[in-house]
């Protein structure tokens, strides 16, 4: 199939493909200016995924960057800026991080950074970046994660249990071959003992079963989130 190159399209076309990509899709798409740490130019979408109005985050002043961006995520982004002004031969960069909502919450971005413009020196100086709003994604990871790690905490509890109660019948079953020292009031109390840890194993298996059926369903739900 023969493809056009898009600078061949008629104007109007990619006037309407660029209007369609900057407003209607849903990605984060802006233009940075690496010098001045500041957006030159956030298209709509931004602003619908974090709640801000573009007026609202301009009084956040120039440094605004600092001030929407997790206290945790500052570490990474001073790195992310030296990599950027210390590689001026590379063109294309992905740096992730948390940004401050207007509800308070933070959501997760997938930062695709290319660079638009050098100065002089070569160092970069306007940075087009497009951002996904990964948050789902994160936060799905990290259920998994937990669900993980409570299956391995209920296989540990639950196998020690079964194993206690285990080792209590086998050393039932060895007093009751000594025939001589056993009276009828423990044979009964042996027969307690059986009964009570089998009890406790039954309990257990239950305790597995109900716990596997929660973890399922929630892994259901995790799969069933859109990402």
């Amino acid at each position: 199939m023969e493809t056009t190159k898009f600078f061949s399209l008629d104007t109007n076309i990619r006037s309407k493909i660029m209007k369609h990509v900057l407003y209607h899709m849903p990605l984060v798409i802006y233009l940075f200016d690496i010098p001045q740490r500041r957006n030159i130019f956030t298209n709509e979408h931004y602003y619908k995924v974090v709640g801000y109005t573009a007026d609202e985050l301009n009084t956040l002043s120039e440094d605004c960057l600092y001030k929407i961006i997790k206290p945790e995520d500052f570490k990474s982004l001073k790195k992310f800026y030296k990599e950027l002004i210390n590689n001026p031969d590379k063109d294309f960069h992905v740096f992730i991080n948390r940004c401050l909502c207007k509800n308070g919450s933070y959501k997760w971005f997938k930062n695709c950074i290319t660079i638009l413009e050098r100065g002089q020196s070569g160092i970069p100086t306007i940075a087009l970046g497009i951002a996904y709003d990964i948050t789902a994604q994160v936060e799905t990871k990290q259920k998994l994660f937990e669900q993980i790690y409570s299956i391995e905490k209920m296989s540990f509890t639950l196998s020690h249990e079964l194993r206690h109660e285990h080792s209590k019948i086998l050393s039932i079953l060895n007093l009751s071959k000594d025939r001589e020292i056993l009276d009828i009031v423990d044979l009964q109390w042996l027969t307690n003992s059986i009964y009570t840890s089998s009890e406790n194993i039954d309990k257990s298996i239950y305790s597995i079963s109900q716990q596997l059926h929660l973890i399922k369903s929630e892994f259901i739900t995790l799969n069933s989130i859109k990402l």
